[in-house]
Formats: structure tokens, sequence, C-alpha cells
């Protein structure tokens, strides 16, 4: 009996031992699986980060970066918001960020900031990515929308300063927790910063070939690129455009009385003065020497004519003063004229070439008139101009 019973007693232990071994593999099965899903899902969010920075790397311009972060950032990694702000101390991004990034809006993406307090802000931010709970008192400069539970802030350095900060945002709260594995963000921010830094810097350059470096007013080029941009988008919304034709009156003795030093002087303050009366949307470029033109979009005849009448008094009005010794009487001539028609053209290049001749006549006439003064051609007559052909 005594054997009979120590017979069951081994085979109890040989069960335990089994039931344990079925339990260590369960667990280990578990843990291996759990690690599976842990790769499987870490090697998509790689995925996803290596898109998004190849897209970046491959912008080329900052207006394609701008729109990566607003919304291919958004869409990709199933986020509820995004905001960027940028270091602009002085004022030079300003300049060349796309109008549809400065309109306002409740959750405007873009911020330039300026201001001492403001930049104070974003230099004593911490260096290291921050995530967590997202607190409108808190984070509302940085991202404001209530509806926000999480959040993400990436700071964007280059060369030890931070240059601007980008935020993500997640209407679920434990998407970005506190102490969240940041490495991925931590190379995405780095990336972010050198593209936002390069497309900039490729702006400036760009920017700087289509400027006059005198006036910093458009050159010839840049004008000769954007009219029959803008007339080809004219065509599209059959919307008038008008041209002013600009030059300074006798500027020739300017330059043989008081030498060229003087002659640039008053360039800039007249540049200065015609830029005070036009939109900003509207177009204006030194078209050589002591010319500039002004292509008015959606405009009007009559409204381009008091426009150049503007001009020519903003000009006129305050004598130009050139240092403590020298202070000048300057006036100047303008021609407008208009393309307002349903009708779409062909040649294009003939059609800018043509508005530009007839407001070149207009100014030519109002020199012969007497100078100081504005001309207007009215509307184009384009009976000589190729038209569309109808489908």
């Amino acid at each position: 009996m005594k054997n009979d019973m120590s017979k069951f007693k081994n085979i109890g232990s040989v069960q335990s031992k089994e039931n344990k071994d079925n339990n260590d593999y369960d667990e280990l099965k578990t843990e291996f699986n759990s690690f599976l899903i842990n790769a499987h899902d870490n090697q998509q969010k790689l995925d996803r980060f290596e898109k998004i920075e190849f897209k970046l790397m491959a912008a080329e311009s900052i207006n394609d970066v701008l729109l990566i972060l607003r919304d291919d950032y958004l869409k990709l990694f199933n986020l509820d918001s995004s905001s960027l702000v940028l270091d602009d101390h002085d004022l030079s991004i300003q300049k060349l960020i796309p109008d549809e990034f400065h309109k306002k809006s409740k959750k405007k993406f873009l911020s330039l900031f300026h201001t001492p307090m403001d930049l104070n802000k974003l230099q004593f931010l911490p260096e290291k990515i921050t995530t967590g709970a997202y607190q409108s008192i808190k984070h509302r400069w940085l991202m404001y929308n209530p509806e926000i539970k999480s959040i993400a802030i990436l700071p964007l350095i280059r060369r030890g300063k931070t240059i601007g900060i980008f935020c993500c945002g997640s209407n679920d709260p434990l998407r970005f927790q506190v102490h969240a594995g940041c490495d991925f963000l931590q190379r995405l921010s780095f990336i972010m910063a050198v593209c936002i830094e390069n497309a900039l810097n490729l702006e400036i350059l760009k920017q700087s070939s289509l400027m006059d470096p005198l006036t910093q007013v458009h050159n010839r080029r840049f004008f000769d690129q954007r009219l029959p941009e803008e007339l080809t988008r004219r065509d599209r919304n059959h919307a008038a455009i008008s041209c002013i034709f600009l030059d300074i009156d006798l500027f020739k003795s300017v330059n043989d009385n008081y030498g060229h030093g003087v002659g640039d002087d008053v360039l800039c303050q007249v540049a200065k003065r015609i830029q005070t009366v036009l939109r900003t949307h509207d177009i204006l470029a030194r078209y050589g020497g002591e010319e500039f033109v002004a292509l008015l979009p959606e405009t009007p005849n009559e409204e381009a004519l008091l426009v150049a009448q503007r001009i020519v008094a903003a000009v006129n009005k305050t004598p130009v003063a050139i240092g403590k010794n020298v202070i000048l009487k300057i006036s100047l001539s303008a021609g407008v004229s208009t393309l307002m028609t349903n009708d779409c053209y062909e040649d294009i290049q003939e059609l800018g070439r043509k508005l530009l001749s007839t407001a070149d006549q207009a100014l030519y006439d109002a020199k012969e008139q007497g100078r100081n003064r504005a001309i207007n051609a009215g509307l184009l007559v384009l009976s000589d101009v190729a038209q569309c052909s109808s489908m």
C-alpha cells in the first residue's frame, strides 16, 4: 500500500511540473507575441516617420514644407492638430511666407514671433521634447484648441539656437503621455529644423535674384515672370487687371547736378512713396533706370487711374531730403491701361506686351502734356490678339 501511495505522489509531482512548464511556455509565448506586436508597431511607426522625413527633404519651397507639416503630418499619424512657431526677430521670414499662412483663424497653424516677450517664451522652453496632457493656460500660446487632450512639443534647434517649435496634438488623452519614448520625434525635430532653415534660405536666395538691390522692390525679371501668371489667372476669373507705368520726371538732371549717390537716394525714397499707396497684393517693380511699373490685379480702370493719381500726389507732395544739405522737389508721370473682358486669349505673352506698351504710351503722353500727372489709356483694344478657340 505504501508503494502504491508513493506512485501517486510521483505522478502528482510530474503533473505539477508539466503544468509549470506549460505555464512558463504560455508566458513565454505571450511575451514573444507581445514583442512581435511591438516590433510590428515600431516598424510601422518608423515607416511613417521615414515617409514624412523623405517628403520634407524633397520639398522644393517653404510653401511645400509648411503644407507637409500642416496637412500631411496630421493625416499620416492620425492626429487632430498641429502648429508651428518660428523666430522672426528681424521680420525677414514674414516676407517669404505665402499669403495662405498669414490668414487669421481660431486654429491658426503658423505664428511668427518677433516681439521681445514672445521671443523670450521661445528661448526659455526646454530644449528636449516634452509630452503630456494639454493645459490651456500653459499651452494656448503654442496651440489653441480646446478639444486637444494631449500634446507633443518639439523644439527646432539649429547650431544651439531655438529657431522655432513644432507642436502636434491629439484628442486622445493617452496619445502623448508624460515620459513617453521620443526617439523618433527627436530625429524628426532635427530634420524639420534643417528643412525649414534650408527652405527659408532658398527663398531668400530666390528673392534676392528677383529684387532690385537698390530700391528693395521687385526687379524687371520678377515682373516679367509674374505678368503672364496674373493674366492667366485673370483669364480664369474674368476680373479686370490694370497696369501703371511710372517715370521720375527730369531724373537725369538730378544725377547731373548732384551726382549718382543723390540719384540713388531719390530712387529709394520714390519707391517707398509708391509702396505706401499700393495694396499688399499689388506688384511693384523697378523696370529700369528711373522707371517703375505696377500691376494691379482685380482693379477696374477708374480705380487704377485714382491709384495712379494718388501715387503722383504722394511723390510730389513733400520734397525729398537728402542729408542736411539737399532738398529736392521730385515729381513723376504715370500712364494707366486696363484689360477687362470675358474673352480669353491664346498668346498671353503678347497680351502682356500689349498691356505694358499701352500704359507706356499713356506715360509718354503724360510727359508731353507737362509731366507730374497720370494719363489714362482706358481699356485695351484687342482685335489683333488671338482669342482662345471655342471648344
